[in-house]
């Protein structure tokens, strides 16, 4: 921990009048205000600069490969700026950052006479210091951020041991301000993340859960997995009896080949696994080959170029299992997350529900075709009903005509019998002809009321084999209802 200094310390000792006592409060509270990085460290530098009086005071920010970057800067008008540039310096040997990072601090009252190589004292000419102070900004890790820098160009000057100290307060004020400002900045990083997340699986979940039919939400299931946990292929493994399953999904990049549509017989899934999905259990395994799996089971996924998998029941909203919803790695092996974890439960779980739901208005769509096509024949029946009903009548007035004909007959046999008794020969002949014709008419009526009889009685069959049709048609409506 650097060494505490008050303003009210460094007033006493003549460092800083009232008036810039003032100004460094309002600094101070500019510190603790700062929104950004750069507003920190640009608080930083001002407060140094005020309070030692010097020409100018820059942050050092370290970079790779021996460059560093001007971060922050406050300097007297007149005198080189150089607030953004990106130094170069070979003299800086690379021991120098272990130093700084253990808290090395380098007061030079006169740049000349320092023992410093020529190469960085020309360095140092050429944005005028003469003298500077140089202090380390450690991490709280003890890595370096940089070096806090104080300039003097106007002459030379020699430190106090007072300006270290207040310039390690700075330091230390800087780097404890950089790590509570990162801190919340990666709260906020991770809630921004987290609210990014929920909606993504908010808007994967209304996909699933508005999809028509049981298809659709084991597509919109697969998709939206895929999509969220970003790997290679995600199928829904649909269970039968018999240790079989059938892979009933799939989405899958383009360099993998399909395996939609394939049934697999798994000797080495075992029948006490279903129950533990069945109750929830999730799987991530981020390497098959090191999870303690059986030889068979890893062929199996070897075969289909599974590296690591993640697995989750699918369940009907009764509990019961449906099947599994499972992700695969398959170009590399992948270390699955917690989040990703959840979010691909969480997909599994609104998939069983929306699995559920789409089935029942599918069963209903076909209870509904069911009974208009049943109401359909019922119709039909009744106007097969009808039309029998519309020539019982006719066939009745066809009897009572039948009935007429034959007393017309008999009546015309007896007159022929006594024009015989009395006729000549020529009208015998004749009425020979009329006899003939008389009996046809008896044989042609006796046909037709027998035809009318057989006519008559499939009429009735045919209305009581119509009225029993009716009869099954409501009691299936009624099991259709029932469903």
């Amino acid at each position: 921990m650097q060494p505490s200094l008050s303003l009210t310390q460094l007033s006493s000792n003549g460092s800083v009048d009232g008036t810039t006592l003032l100004d460094l409060s309002e600094l101070l509270s500019n510190l603790r205000e700062a929104k950004t990085e750069a507003d920190i460290l640009q608080a930083g530098v001002k407060i140094a600069y005020r309070a030692l009086k010097c020409d100018r005071v820059v942050v050092y920010s370290m970079q790779p490969e021996s460059y560093c970057k001007i971060v922050a800067e406050a300097v007297t008008p007149g005198y080189t700026q150089t607030l953004g540039r990106t130094l170069k310096d070979p003299c800086f040997e690379a021991s120098y950052i272990e130093k700084y990072s253990k808290g090395r601090v380098r007061a030079i009252t006169d740049i000349h006479k320092s023992g410093m190589n020529p190469c960085h004292i020309e360095s140092l000419e050429k944005i005028e210091i003469k003298s500077n102070l140089v202090v380390p900004i450690v991490r709280q890790d003890d890595s370096l951020y940089g070096l806090l820098v104080m300039h003097q160009c106007s002459r030379t000057r020699e430190w106090q041991q007072l300006d270290v100290e207040f310039v390690l307060q700075i330091s230390s004020w800087l780097i404890t301000e950089l790590a509570r400002k990162h801190y919340y900045a990666s709260l906020e990083s991770q809630v921004e993340n987290a609210r990014q997340a929920r909606q993504l699986i908010t808007t994967a979940t209304q996909k699933i859960n508005q999809a028509l039919t049981s298809q659709e939400v084991l597509e919109q299931s697969v998709s939206q997995a895929k999509e969220i946990i970003n790997c290679d292929r995600v199928v829904v493994y649909g269970l039968q009896a018999g240790n079989m399953g059938e892979i009933v999904a799939e989405a899958t990049i383009p360099a993998l080949a399909s395996i939609l549509g394939n049934v697999i017989k798994d000797p080495c899934f075992e029948y006490r696994y279903l129950e533990q999905y069945q109750s929830g259990r999730i799987r991530a395994i981020p390497n098959i080959f090191e999870a303690g799996m059986s030889n068979c089971y890893v062929d199996n996924l070897v075969k289909i170029g599974v590296r690591s998998n993640l697995v989750a029941p699918i369940n009907w909203d009764n509990g019961k299992i449906y099947g599994l919803l499972v992700a695969h790695q398959c170009f590399d092996f992948k270390d699955w997350q917690p989040d990703e974890i959840e979010n691909f439960k969480e997909i599994a779980f609104h998939t069983g529900l929306s699995l559920s739901k789409a089935i029942i208005k599918e069963q209903s769509h076909t209870i509904e075709a069911g009974l208009h096509q049943l109401n359909h024949v019922k119709d039909t029946v009744n106007l097969a009903k009808y039309k029998i009903e519309q020539i019982k009548q006719p066939m009745q007035d066809t009897g009572k005509v039948l009935v007429e004909v034959n007393n017309l007959n008999k009546l015309l046999e007896r007159e022929i019998d006594q024009i015989n008794q009395n006729a000549s020969a020529q009208t015998k002949k004749d009425t020979k002809l009329m006899q003939i014709i008389a009996r046809k008419l008896i044989s042609i009526t006796s046909r037709l009321r027998g035809s009318l009889g057989i006519v008559n009685t499939s009429g009735n069959e045919a209305r009581l084999f119509l009225e029993e049709a009716i009869e099954h048609i409501d009691g299936n409506k009624s099991d259709l209802v029932d469903l």
